[in-house]
């Protein structure tokens, strides 16, 4: 459907509603990131793995916001889990969680969440605060 008219306002009405929508993504990812945090079901000997987990929202293909929730003493947990988030494909815009310790997955294969779990708050959290 073709629109003919005058359409003063509507452009910055939906830059508005795509604000919102980013900006509720970056409030999602950080509360992910502390859920994952809080909520990892292994033991944490060096609390590089706890302190990994991270957040990027992508807007237009690119990074518009980058997180990592490390207490300030675990810089390689930060380093990987930025580089991770930075350097991975990502397919479209949206919220991505990451833990850039190489051993994530493997800890996540013997049945201890890492991220599991975040990301599953972060799912429901979209469909809270987004999609209501």
């Amino acid at each position: 459907m073709e629109f003919k008219g005058y359409d003063s306002g509507l452009s910055e009405f939906q830059k508005q509603i795509e604000d919102t929508f980013f900006s509720k993504l970056i409030e999602i990812g950080r509360d992910a990131i502390r859920f994952a945090q809080k909520n990892g079901e292994y033991q944490n000997h060096t609390f590089n793995l706890r302190n990994a987990p991270g957040f990027c929202v992508v807007r237009n293909g690119r990074i518009v916001a980058i997180e990592v929730g490390d207490d300030g003493r675990h810089p390689e947990a930060v380093r990987n889990t930025e580089n991770m988030l930075m350097y991975s494909e990502k397919p479209q815009d949206g919220l991505y969680l990451a833990d850039g310790m190489p051993y994530a997955s493997f800890v996540e294969s013997k049945g201890y969440d890492v991220l599991t779990a975040a990301r599953k708050y972060a799912i429901r959290q979209v469909q809270k605060k987004i999609y209501k």
